[in-house]
């Protein structure tokens, strides 16, 4: 791809500047890590690399020639290109050489951000434009993760009750909150780090600079005390709870909170055990990764919640889409009235659905209710509950719920709601995924069971025959489902859900119940997966059939372990053969003859040379190792000559018959 590209650029009229051999020119185009684009005073494209190949999803032979603005740019921005195409073209470079953030339009019609950069090589009717473009798709994504991630953090920080700041090492403050003014008196803006030093209690000031300064060198949160004046000339005194951070752009600075502890101590103590829950929290959110299941993720956001002060029991609970509400974690007294796994009562749950707007308080008085529910947990001590939401696209697919049996009042629980809802966000992106794609698997393994708890299969069998008499010698079983699911399709939803193993032995088990009433001397072909030979010995699936049995290696699950294969072979006490399915398929098949010797071999009737040669082969070797041939598929009489001409010995086909009920076969009937 990349040589037509370097001819390409070679083909442009060489600009007045001399970048270097051409060879090294169009190794340079073709390596950019950007997209680049030359494009004539006209604006069609006369070169375009790799990259731009990847950004916008049109090669280099379908984007040279054609116009730029019918390939990149938006419909809505043609006018605006085009008009500054011709300035560019009268001498008015206003936009070249200058980075712009602009919206590009990909082959499949979305479009997403760039950064583009243009320069004019030549001058006149041979002057070229390049364009540098580099996809900004993901840079703005994660600005905007950025900018949310700060629009919640400031959120959290204007709720505090303190003043939440950030000051560079040098001094100057990058920020405030609102709540400088209600304390001190100053609006944000006014607010520096000189002007907080000046407030300062004289006698306080050289103490808190020194200490300061020490905590700036430790790696360790500090706390300063101190005195300060207000603007109306009140003297507070201050507990500053600080850390340094180093920040993601570079740099460091201190990141603290000034609480006002002048009223009562108390509240200083109430604050400081505050702040550090909420260091507790944001690590505890760092440790919390999605573990194997569902069940084991909430039960690890259950024992973090656990760790708030005078949280005495936690829950995550989940919507159903039955109506149903079910714990599925939680931290809950050995004698609740609720129990993971287990739906809350139909009132409870039809309640928590109801209320689950977002996030609420729940006071458990006497008296509030009479049902036994409620009457349970009043007896064991609640006082409070709260409840945190968790959803996505505006689906609520359950619930964080904390409670206490502590008098603590509702402001302490109230104080819980940031932390419990930072959890139920984590609880969200952790748990939703996974609950959908198991709710995806419980659609799909549903028929399933039903199909195998209601028997809702039947049996065919079609007819194999020998093909010079065309006298049948043996039948083979196939199922057919009621809902008229296909069985391939049916057998890999079940092997994906983890039912394939429980379908096939009941397809087995009514195949070889059905099959008891075949005509007698015939064989019974039946199809199994590897895994089910040993099942037929433990289960004794195959004693007294009174008829040859064939079992058929189905190419449904891969043999990796054939030592395994012949050992269940070998356990099984009936008399057995074993049939390869279509041999001339591929290496897996032809694994199978060698490493299992059956006694048949199934191959596909085809009209290729190609395979009619491999036929051939397979006629050969089966005389060599005393195999027989059925062929698949036959379905005229021609088939059937020319498979006897091959030296096929046996055959099956609509020609002979089509898979029927056993009550239908021709030969019960006669």
């Amino acid at each position: 791809m990349g040589q037509p590209m370097r001819s390409a650029l070679r083909a442009q009229p060489p600009p007045p500047a001399t970048f270097g051999p051409a060879g090294v020119v169009g190794e340079l185009f073709d390596a950019a890590l950007d997209a680049v684009v030359l494009m004539d005073r006209s604006g069609t494209i006369t070169a375009w690399n790799r990259r731009a190949e990847e950004t916008f999803g049109w090669t280099v032979d379908e984007a040279v020639g054609r116009r730029l603005s019918e390939v990149v740019i938006p419909k809505a921005q043609r006018l605006l290109h085009e008009r500054g195409l011709r300035r560019a073209n009268n001498g008015q470079p206003h936009l070249l050489g200058q980075r712009l953030r602009l919206t590009a339009l990909h082959r499949d019609s979305r479009e997403f951000p760039v950064e583009l950069t243009i320069i004019a090589l030549g001058s006149g009717e041979r002057r070229t434009y390049a364009g540098f473009v580099r996809d900004l798709t993901r840079e703005t994504a994660a600005e905007a993760a950025r900018s949310e991630a700060e629009i919640r953090y400031r959120s959290l920080i204007e709720r505090l009750p303190g003043i939440a700041y950030v000051n560079e090492i040098g001094g100057e403050t990058r920020f405030v909150s609102p709540r400088v003014e209600a304390m001190l008196g100053y609006r944000p803006e006014e607010w520096s780090f000189n002007l907080w030093r000046e407030r300062l209690h004289s006698r306080d000031r050289a103490g808190v600079l020194g200490a300061l300064a020490a905590g700036v060198q430790s790696v360790e949160p500090f706390t300063l005390t101190y005195r300060i004046r207000s603007r109306d000339g009140r003297w507070l005194r201050i507990r500053d709870e600080a850390i340094v951070v180093n920040e993601p752009e570079g740099g460091r600075s201190v990141h603290g909170v000034m609480f006002d502890v002048t009223r009562e101590r108390t509240t200083e103590l109430e604050l400081r055990a505050s702040w550090r829950e909420r260091q507790q929290v944001v690590q505890s959110l760092h440790r919390l990764q999605a573990a194997g299941t569902p069940e084991e993720t909430a039960t690890a956001i259950c024992l973090e919640v656990a760790r708030i002060r005078h949280v005495d029991m936690v829950s995550i609970l989940i919507f159903e889409p039955d109506g149903s509400v079910v714990p599925i974690a939680g931290r809950l007294p050995p004698d609740a009235p609720v129990a993971v796994g287990h739906p809350l009562p139909a009132a409870r749950a039809a309640y928590l659905r109801e209320s689950a707007t977002g996030p609420w308080i729940d006071e458990w008085t006497p008296g509030r209710s009479d049902d036994e529910y409620t009457r349970r947990w009043l007896e064991m001590g609640l006082s409070s509950s709260a409840y945190v939401p968790f959803g996505a696209g505006g689906k609520v697919y359950g619930l964080l719920a904390a409670g206490t049996n502590a008098r603590v009042g509702v402001d302490t629980v109230t104080r819980w709601l940031p932390s419990l809802a930072e959890y139920a966000a984590v609880a969200g992106a952790l748990l939703i995924p996974a609950l959908t794609g198991r709710q995806a698997t419980q659609d799909v393994a549903g028929p399933i069971r039903r199909a195998i708890t209601e028997a809702a299969f039947v049996p065919h069998f079609q007819p194999v025959v020998e093909l010079e008499s065309r006298s049948v010698v043996g039948y083979e079983a196939l199922t057919r489902f009621n809902d008229g699911t296909p069985p391939e399709r049916r057998f890999a939803d079940a092997d994906l859900v983890g039912l394939g193993q429980d379908l096939e032995l009941a397809c087995l088990q009514a195949a070889m119940e059905a099959g008891k009433r075949l005509p007698a001397g015939r064989w019974l072909s039946l199809n199994v997966s590897h895994w089910l030979l040993s099942k037929l010995a433990d289960l004794n699936l195959l004693a007294d059939h009174g008829r040859p049995l064939v079992l058929e290696l189905t190419e449904r699950l891969e043999i990796r372990d054939y030592e395994t294969v012949r050992e269940d072979l070998g356990r099984i006490p009936e008399p057995v053969s074993i049939a390869v399915d279509d041999a001339g398929a591929g290496f897996a098949s032809l694994r199978h003859i060698i490493e299992l010797h059956p006694r048949y071999v199934k191959i596909g009737v085809d009209t290729d040379p190609a395979r009619q040669a491999m036929i051939a082969g397979m006629v050969y070797f089966s005389r060599q190792t005393d195999c027989a041939l059925i062929a698949e598929g036959i379905e005229t009489e021609a088939e059937r000559r020319a498979l006897r001409q091959l030296g096929v010995t046996f055959g099956q086909g609509y020609l002979f018959g089509a898979p029927v009920p056993v009550d239908d076969l021709p030969e019960l009937r006669a």
